[in-house]
């Protein structure tokens, strides 16, 4: 069973240091070095155009938060008008499936759950009409650190309490999504007695309150859902998917303290492999090469202009950018070495 622990590790861990870039392959001036202080630029194949930047989800929600913080640097570094288009369906794949059937002129763009897409693709399941090589990659935004919480006045008060248990019951939003998939793989990982994922609650405040009622035992995904509970006292961060147990969850274990066998090891491995996916930007296949360069290094200004990092404090978002030739190259390619049980899992998903 092939595995790159190290490597993956790193994608998810790792915020990447972007040092002053210029927007290869533009006509105009350079945009904004570290802190966006400089004027516009753009690229003539952009320059004065309006993009579409399809968001798959709702107003209001993470991914609606973090695409708006990010637009006026893109809008900055193109010299161009950046317009978000809200296109929920189908777990936030309909948009993507319509994104991969638009003209690939640099003109629409989108932002993905790419952990839920990569699982939806890998598992042969029904909704994605796309595959990995039906995308082109401008870069990752963030990623989600992935966390485990249990009722902060129930049974289960730290990992060893849900390894020991029997019956344990995980809530879910439904089947297919991340909270569905992590929990089914920790299920698996751990040999969890008699355990299930309950689902049917629409949306992450509906679980959340069925943990706090004490329906079910435990929610697995992202932090940035969780840490409201958190800080109230309500939940208990039990497990974190990060190196190091994040500040809001100072007690929660990490992998690298517990005692894993390979085959356990392989599935915690594939969710941090989909988890480095992230929630990148992404256009059709066959943008031209000039034109998706200055999508890249736009992206790579947006990330480190000063008006845009200050937004993400204040909307508590934190960006952790790869760029899409890594993302391309090291994280997608990686997908190819995920074990057989991971695979399973992700089957048993949908």
């Amino acid at each position: 069973m092939s595995r790159r622990t190290t490597r993956i590790a790193s994608l998810i861990t790792g915020v990447a240091v972007i040092g002053s870039l210029a927007l290869t392959g533009c006509s105009n001036n350079p945009a904004a070095g570290a802190g966006g202080q400089s004027g516009a630029g753009g690229c003539s194949a952009l320059k004065g155009k309006t993009i579409d930047l399809v968001i798959p989800y709702d107003a209001g929600g993470g991914y609606d938060i973090l695409a708006r913080v990010i637009l006026p640097g893109l809008e900055k570094a193109l010299d161009a008008t950046v317009v978000p288009v809200n296109k929920p369906g189908a777990g936030g794949l309909l948009a993507i499936n319509q994104l991969t059937a638009a003209p690939a002129d640099g003109t629409q763009i989108a932002i993905v759950n790419g952990t839920g897409a990569a699982a939806a693709i890998l598992a042969g399941a029904d909704g994605p009409t796309f595959g990995f090589d039906d995308l082109s990659y401008i870069g990752r935004v963030a990623v989600d650190d992935l966390v485990v919480t249990t009722n902060a006045n129930g049974d289960y008060q730290n990992w060893d309490d849900v390894v020991d248990s029997d019956g344990f019951k995980f809530g879910s939003t439904g089947r297919g999504s991340s909270d569905y998939i992590v929990a089914n793989a920790l299920i698996k990982a751990f040999d969890l007695k008699n355990s299930q994922v309950v689902v049917g609650f629409n949306g992450q405040s509906e679980t959340d309150l069925a943990l706090i009622q004490g329906n079910v035992d435990a929610i697995a995904g992202p932090l940035d859902s969780r840490r409201a509970s958190i800080k109230s006292g309500e939940t208990t961060g039990v497990l974190s998917f990060a190196e190091e147990a994040p500040a809001d969850a100072p007690d929660a274990a990490v992998f690298s303290d517990l005692d894993l066998d390979e085959d356990a090891q392989g599935i915690i491995d594939g969710v941090k492999a989909l988890t480095a996916f992230g929630r990148p930007l992404v256009a059709p296949a066959g943008v031209p090469d000039a034109t998706l360069t200055c999508l890249q290094d736009a992206l790579a200004s947006a990330v480190e202009d000063a008006d845009v990092l200050a937004q993400a404090e204040k909307m508590q978002r934190e960006i952790s950018y790869l760029s899409g030739e890594e993302l391309k190259n090291d994280v997608v390619t990686s997908f190819d070495e995920l074990s057989d049980d991971f695979i399973e899992v992700l089957k048993s998903s949908y």
